[in-house]
């Protein structure tokens, strides 16, 4: 087996363009003093016999951006580049450190002292940092300098390598020794660490991550009326609610915010028993809380107004540039494909749902959007996960024989018969729809472990559900609040409200027993400290997990494991099979357990062969991975010109898929 680095320098990312052209490339052996530059012609050769080989392996730091590039150098390389991944002979330096860290269980933390990693580190695990933890050297500096050649090599495109200056021939080579010594340090740890290090998953990762970088490279694009129009609403919205704000003394003319004004209206709001913010060393005893969940629970309107402001204040500071530089070029998401749990995250994955944020982002011409997301993916994953770790699900064999759990659970809740509850559901009685939301919350909460004050402040903080209300406990929420803890920090809920939360916790226990089961693990596992757990069908080992995580990780994983592998099977097909209805397709964002894509538009049949293709490939991947759960996988397309939450599938009488319009559109 020939193993090789191999890096590129290009000219600058700019907007719309995460593919820039090529300038140069190096490479390296294990050898010391085998490295070399390659012009851009000998990068070009060396790449395509190299990526052809099938007894050579490359290894890059952020290899997905370098395969990228050589793609959009050379378009008859893509399909060589799936055949590389397929075979697992690409490797990245950042997937392994990110695969070794959750082994160890300090992703996204320096384990040398604990600190947690700022977000550029955590994410991205950038070469020097990691030349750093295994080499021992500082190459920091070069990396920051805006004067570096790292920056600059557009200037010398076209210029003959021997006419470079020493600093921008040496940079390159560095790189290249650098990546493949901090490789083989890490195939060395690996051999001691749990798990190897988990790097036998390294394959499927660095599948996953070329793929989200090509969705990465077409970008997404919005509509330019659409966006203007969104600016001048959320304008004037900020506006108004500034002036109304400024009149009440919350902010000052100057725009800065007069925080002791705002601590008197929450004390007064709460009677004088206003949530207090955790201690720190500059307020021992903390702070009056101003947060956006302690204004919504205030009771007082002013406030409530102030905490529902924050939605125009994200949209006006985080969203509107972004969108708006959408209509001139793509935008590029930037995806992480590995957090602790093996998801992925990105900075493009928390659209709001509400607001227009979603809709002003449209299909290219000649294109639709097509959306498929699991049906309750979660509940699928937990179940398989306990019949693999305690031999058997009810709630599997509620979701095989196609039964709704949250309406048998709630039916547990109310002491009835399922099919008598499911009935009084359908006709919308609101005692029963009232149970079945309630019962909806807690399958998808304890699974992971939460307890009842953290369910009863996320429904409330995050959905504005109040447990006492739906359960008809009160007519209003909140007459009296007492503190709980939520991820470390002092929350106010309403008593009442986890009143409910603790009565319904063992009738959820009695729907599904093996709930039971799995948190008396967990309980046992971690007590006293913390254990190691292991995601089901990748066996990647998470080190060090407490509580919540013991249990929440193995089926968050599991699904991250079906999705990324449904995603590489799409993606394949998009790029590669040039018979498949999705080829010439494009993926543009994955989001949890959703795949939207830009499809084909030119031809309607091929349109519907392509939206049931990737469907289906969905499907088939999630029930690979959850074979037990295989009756139950859910996964239907809906196609759409514009993004929203609203999106459905829609069908002809002949079960033809066709594009969703807005109720607007359709009114008009």
């Amino acid at each position: 087996m020939n193993v090789w680095s191999f890096d590129t320098e290009t000219w600058a990312i700019q907007p719309g363009l995460l593919a820039p052209p090529l300038v140069c490339g190096s490479i390296a052996t294990r050898e010391p003093g085998s490295e070399r530059l390659l012009d851009k012609a000998q990068a070009r050769e060396f790449f395509r016999n190299a990526i052809a080989a099938a007894d050579t392996h490359l290894v890059g730091a952020n290899l997905a951006y370098d395969l990228g590039v050589m793609a959009a150098d050379d378009p008859r390389l893509v399909a060589p580049i799936f055949a590389a991944l397929e075979a697992g002979r690409l490797h990245c330096v950042q997937i392994r450190e990110a695969l070794i860290d959750i082994a160890r269980g300090v992703c996204g933390v320096d384990p040398s002292s604990g600190r947690k990693l700022d977000s550029d580190e955590g994410a991205r695990y950038p070469l020097a940092l990691l030349v750093s933890r295994h080499l021992g050297l500082d190459i920091s500096e070069e990396k920051k300098d805006p004067k570096a050649w790292r920056l600059r090599y557009g200037e010398l495109d076209g210029v003959p390598v021997e006419r470079w200056p020493q600093e921008a021939v040496e940079y390159p080579k560095r790189d290249a020794r650098y990546t493949l010594d901090v490789f083989y340090r890490q195939e060395a740890i690996a051999r001691e660490e749990k798990n190897g290090g988990n790097l036998h998953a390294e394959a499927d990762q660095m599948r996953a991550a070329f793929a989200l970088h090509l969705a990465s490279i077409w970008g997404l694009r919005t509509n330019g009326v659409a966006v203007a129009q969104l600016r001048e609403r959320i304008e004037r919205e900020w506006s108004e609610n500034r002036a109304k704000f400024q009149a009440a003394g919350i902010y000052r003319a100057d725009g800065s915010k007069d925080s002791k004004r705002l601590a008197a209206l929450v004390t007064a709001a709460y009677r004088r028993e206003a949530p207090i913010t955790a201690p720190s060393k500059r307020y021992p005893s903390g702070q009056v809380a101003t947060d956006r969940d302690t204004l919504l629970g205030s009771g007082d309107p002013l406030l409530e107004d102030l905490g529902k402001s924050g939605r125009v204040d994200k949209y006006k500071s985080t969203y509107l540039d972004v969108v708006e530089a959408g209509t001139a070029f793509p935008i590029n998401p930037r995806f992480n494909v590995l957090v602790s749990t093996t998801r992925v995250s990105s900075d493009y994955q928390q659209l709001p749902q509400k607001g227009g944020i979603r809709e002003v982002h449209e299909a290219r011409p000649g294109f639709v959007y097509c959306s498929v997301d699991y049906g309750g993916l979660e509940l699928r994953t937990m179940a398989q996960h306990a019949i693999w770790a305690v031999g058997y699900s009810r709630m599997a064999d509620a979701l095989n024989s196609g039964l709704d759990v949250h309406t048998l659970a709630a039916a547990q809740f109310l002491r009835t018969s399922y099919d008598e509850l499911l009935a009084r559901v359908k006709a919308k009685d609101p005692v029963a729809v009232s149970f079945r939301q309630l019962a909806k919350i807690l399958n998808f909460g304890k699974g992971g472990g939460m307890k009842g004050g953290t369910l009863v402040y996320n429904a409330r903080a995050k959905d504005r559900v109040s447990f006492c209300l739906l359960a008809k406990r009160a007519d209003v929420c909140g007459v009296e609040r007492v503190v709980v803890t939520v991820q470390r920090k002092p929350k106010m809920v309403c008593r009442e409200c986890l009143k409910v939360a603790k009565n319904l916790d063992a009738m959820w226990l009695r729907a599904w027993p093996e709930q039971g089961d799995l948190q008396h693990e967990a309980t046992s596992a971690t007590y006293g400290g913390f254990a190691d757990v292991v995601i089901p069908g990748a066996n990647i080992l998470r080190g060090e997990c407490g509580y919540t995580q013991f249990l929440n990780t193995p089926f968050q994983g599991l699904g991250a494991v079906g999705t990324k592998l449904a995603m590489w099977r799409v993606s394949r097909e998009m790029y590669v099979d040039r018979r498949a209805p999705l080829y010439g397709s494009r993926l543009v964002l994955m989001v949890h357990d959703e795949l939207i894509s830009e499809l084909r538009a030119d031809d309607p049949q091929r349109l519907h062969d392509a939206a049931e293709r990737k469907a289906y490939l969905m499907r088939e991947a999630m029930k690979e991975t959850t074979p037990d759960l295989a009756p139950a996988i859910e996964a239907e397309p809906a196609l759409s010109r514009i993004m929203s939450k609203d999106v459905a599938t829609v069908r002809d009488s002949s079960g033809r898929l066709l594009v969703w319009e807005p109720p607007a559109k359709r009114a008009a």
